[in-house]
C-alpha cells in the first residue's frame, strides 16, 4: 500500500547496557540480539509494508551521524534537539507526513525491540493499517508470558468485528502494577503489555492532539506554518524547546475514545536490560552466557561480554561482566536494572566524560 509510512522512535540512550551502550553508540545501534543492529532489524521487519522513502526515523540530532555511519541512509530521519517524550516527537512526523500525503497510515515502532515471529508481526501491522482506515488509533497488545511489573498494561474490552487477528475496543491503560496486580492481571488473560506500538491515520491522531494536547497542536501548526522541517534547525528547536515534554500514552491515548487493541503474539521482548540476554544466547554446562572471549572456573551462571581482550573470572556466581571498549561494568545479576544509576554516578564527574 502506498500510503504507510513507518516512523521508528530512535531516540533512547540504552543506559542499562553500559557500557556496552554508549552516547554516540546507544543500545538501538548495538546488535544484541541479532547479527544487525536493533534499529536495522526494525527498519527491515517493516520494510515489505513501506518503502525506505516512506520510512521516518525520529532520533536525537547528536545520533543523526552514528545512524547515517552505521549504513542505515535511505530513510529520512529527524534530529531532535532535546528529548521530548514520545508526544512531540510523535506529532512531528505525523504534521510532515500529512503534508506529504494526506491519507497517509503512520505505524509508530520503537527501535529497540525484538521480534521472533516476523511475518506474525507484519500481519499484525496490517490488521491495525485496516482499523487505522477506520478510523480507529490502534495499539498492538503483546500477550504477556509472566506477571511483569516492568512494563504498563493494557486492558481489553469488547471483541471487534470482522478482524483476522483478535482486536478489542480498550477499556483502559494501567500504570506499571506492583507484584500482586501484576499476578492478578496475568492470572485474568484481559491485559496485554504496552509495547509502544501504534497504528493511525496522520490526519486521525493530529485531530487528537487538537483535541487533547490544543496548546502542543497550537505550536505545531505555527512551527508548520513557518516551514516545518524545511526551515530548518534554528525554527525546530526554537519550536522544541516550547513544547510540552509528555509521552504520547498519558498525552493522547488515555483519554481518546476510538482506541482498539490487536492481541500480539509474535514472540516480543524489549532487551531492557544485561539479564535479558539469557533468553537470546545459550548457557554453558554451569549457567553460564560467555559472549566474546571469556574463560571461567569454578563459576555459575554469570553472564559475561567481552568485545576485545579477555575477560578471566574465578569461583563467581551470579554476576553480570561486561567489558567494552575502555570500561569495565560488574554487578550482581538481581541489581542489572541498577546500571542506570551507575551510569548517572560516572556522568555526574567531569573526570569521567570519555567513559559515557
Amino acid at each position: 500500500m502506498s500510503n504507510i509510512y513507518a516512523v521508528v522512535l530512535a531516540g533512547g540512550k540504552g543506559e542499562r547496557f553500559w557500557p556496552k551502550s554508549r552516547e554516540n553508540k546507544p543500545k538501538q545501534l548495538l546488535a544484541l540480539a541479532g547479527r544487525d543492529s536493533m534499529l536495522q532489524e526494525t527498519l527491515d521487519r517493516v520494510e515489505p509494508l513501506t518503502s525506505r522513502e516512506r520510512q521516518w526515523v525520529v532520533t536525537s540530532a547528536d545520533l543523526i551521524d552514528p545512524i547515517r555511519q552505521s549504513g542505515i541512509r535511505e530513510v529520512r530521519l529527524i534530529g531532535e534537539p532535546m528529548g521530548r517524550n514520545t508526544a512531540p516527537a510523535i506529532a512531528v512526523a505525523a504534521a510532515e507526513i500529512f503534508k506529504e500525503d494526506p491519507s497517509g497510515v503512520m505505524m509508530v515502532l520503537p527501535s529497540d525491540h525484538h521480534i521472533v515471529d516476523v511475518e506474525m508481526f507484519r500481519q499484525v501491522l496490517l490488521q491495525g493499517v485496516e482499523l487505522a482506515e477506520e478510523g480507529y488509533l490502534v495499539t498492538i497488545g503483546l500477550k504477556p508470558d509472566r506477571p511483569e511489573t516492568g512494563y504498563g498494561y493494557i486492558e481489553r474490552g469488547e471483541v471487534l468485528p470482522n478482524c483476522r487477528i483478535p482486536c478489542f475496543m480498550v477499556k483502559s491503560f494501567r500504570e506499571k502494577p506492583d507484584r500482586d496486580t501484576a499476578n492478578r492481571f496475568f492470572r485474568s488473560g484481559y491485559f496485554y503489555w504496552n509495547g509502544g506500538i501504534f497504528i493511525w491515520r496522520a490526519a486521525a491522531i493530529l485531530q487528537s492532539f487538537k483535541q487533547h494536547l490544543p496548546k502542543l497542536h497550537g505550536q505545531l501548526m505555527e512551527w508548520q506554518a513557518q516551514g516545518g522541517l524545511a526551515a530548518g534547525t534554528e525554527k525546530f528547536s526554537e519550536f522544541y524547546q516550547a513544547v510540552e515534554k509528555i509521552s504520547i500514552d498519558y498525552g493522547i491515548m488515555e483519554k481518546a475514545d476510538k482506541v482498539a487493541v490487536i492481541k500480539g503474539e509474535f514472540g516480543w521482548d524489549d532487551l531492557g536490560s544485561w539479564e535479558a540476554l539469557e533468553r537470546f544466547h545459550p548457557r554453558d554446562e554451569r549457567g553460564n552466557i560467555k559472549l566474546g572471549q571469556v574463560e571461567m572456573l569454578d563459576c555459575r551462571d554469570n553472564i559475561a561480554l567481552c568485545d576485545e581482550g579477555l575477560v578471566a573470572a574465578v569461583g563467581v556466581n551470579d554476576l553480570i561482566i561486561v567489558k567494552s571498549g575502555n570500561a569495565v561494568m560488574v554487578c550482581p545479576r538481581a541489581q542489572a536494572q541498577e546500571v542506570r544509576k551507575l551510569l548517572e554516578q560516572v556522568r555526574a564527574n567531569q573526570d569521567l566524560k570519555g567513559y559515557l
